[in-house]
């Protein structure tokens, strides 16, 4: 059994732009060939690129667009020559200069029919543009605009509006002549037909005369499925970057930020202290006067000068000093006592 070897085939419905490059490739690759070495007739391949060559042509969107543009802007051109031209010519005729009113008023004459003409359409401005340069080209009209220094202007609107008119004629020409069949069909001819190649091919390195012929139809074979391989590994890509910008136009592009929690709001969080050590509180010192020795919660102090009070007890004068329970205060003039103790005078 001899060996075979496959076209990997056209699987996917790519763009037309990328589809005309990928059959243009493809039949670059075959044009040298034989045809009979491939099992192919002579008009097989000169037919299949005149099909490519049509569906070259049915691109003529992009084309159309920019034309389109194109005589957008020589219109506007157009419309700017035509006020700047119909601006002067009615300043002039209120000028104080009579030689300059007097062309300014009968070019007014002129002019003035044809008032409004920049918001015509396309049809009726070109023709009403083309009898205004009529108009403007008699000799007496044109001894005013020298004097008035608008010779140059007329000259500059006759070429916009040549221009203009022969753009058009060539869209127009081209839009009559546009009579192919629309790319998609195209497209799908061209693809069944390149299938029917790749099948003679597979054929005919089976049935190859000699190991030179299964060789060269062997790396024809491969070339061709290189080319496949190239444009559906570009056309993946393609997608996947769209797929990624998408993605990115629908994240928001200034995302909020987590708020900060407010001390104290929440037990779990536990701030760090600053670090500083703190000072120990100072004792409150109890009431009660300053002097010597000999502090008593109930009795009275000794030391010279003592008079401080107590909860229960009173005070002792130099040397004195009395029990706790009691109270009292010895030495010279010391006196002391609870608040329900009381001693009779003598």
């Amino acid at each position: 059994m001899k060996d075979v070897k496959s076209i990997s085939g056209i699987n996917h419905h790519y763009p037309l732009g990328m589809h005309i490059d990928m059959q243009v490739q493809l039949y670059d690759i075959l044009q040298p060939v034989a045809p009979a070495k491939i099992l192919l007739d002579a008009a097989d391949l000169p037919a299949w690129k005149s099909d490519i060559d049509k569906e070259k042509e049915s691109v003529r969107e992009p084309s159309a667009y920019a034309e389109t543009k194109y005589l957008k802007e020589k219109d506007k051109k157009r419309d700017e020559i035509v006020t700047s031209l119909f601006q002067e010519i009615r300043m002039a005729a209120r000028s104080m200069v009579e030689d300059r009113q007097k062309a300014g008023h009968r070019l007014c004459l002129i002019v003035d029919a044809y008032k409004g003409l920049q918001s015509e359409n396309i049809a009726n401005k070109t023709g009403h543009v083309t009898g205004l340069l009529l108009d403007l080209g008699k000799p007496e009209a044109t001894a005013d605009l020298t004097t008035l220094g608008l010779a140059t202007t007329v000259p500059m609107l006759k070429n916009i509006n040549d221009e203009f008119v022969t753009l058009r004629t060539q869209r127009l020409k081209a839009e009559a002549e546009d009579t192919q069949t629309a790319g998609t069909d195209l497209r799908a001819k061209n693809d069944a037909t390149a299938t029917k190649i790749f099948r003679h091919i597979e054929a005919a390195y089976i049935a190859a005369a000699s190991d030179e012929d299964r060789k060269l139809v062997g790396d024809l074979i491969d070339r061709i499925n290189t080319v496949l391989s190239y444009t559906k590994t570009h056309y993946s890509q393609s997608l996947a970057l769209k797929r990624l910008a998408a993605e990115r136009r629908k994240q928001p592009k200034d995302p909020k930020k987590p708020k900060k929690p407010k001390k104290g709001t929440d037990p779990e969080i536990r701030l760090p202290d600053d670090g500083q050590p703190k000072t120990p509180e100072t004792p409150k010192k109890p009431e009660g006067g300053g002097g010597g020795s000999g502090k008593h919660p109930e009795g009275g102090g000794g030391g010279t000068g003592g008079g401080g009070k107590h909860p229960e007890g009173g005070s002792g004068g130099t040397g004195g000093g009395g029990k706790p329970s009691e109270g009292g205060g010895g030495g010279t003039g010391g006196s002391g006592g609870g608040p329900e103790i009381h001693l009779p005078e003598e």
